[in-house]
């Protein structure tokens, strides 16, 4: 249902949805932009968009939004 919300500009890769066990979700979006503070500024973007335009999100609200740096083998570690 994100996904759906996603332009190109969000250099979105995939999302996750994990639910507390409450009235409330946490989604984790992984984005590929260039930078840790691209990539949080899009994923806000894009989870706000969607909670506006989707009609199944229809009340909820974007509580907080928060960034981690993913370590992997794009950064060249061996």
């Amino acid at each position: 249902m994100i996904r759906s919300h996603a332009e190109d500009l969000d250099a979105l890769e995939h999302v996750s949805v994990h639910p507390s066990g409450s009235d409330e979700v946490t989604v984790g979006v992984f984005s590929l932009a260039p930078t840790l503070l691209e990539a949080e500024d899009r994923a806000a973007a894009l989870v706000r968009r969607a909670v506006r335009e989707e009609p199944a999100l229809a009340g909820w609200t974007v509580l907080a939004v928060g960034a981690a740096l993913v370590p992997g083998p794009w950064w060249g570690f061996e």
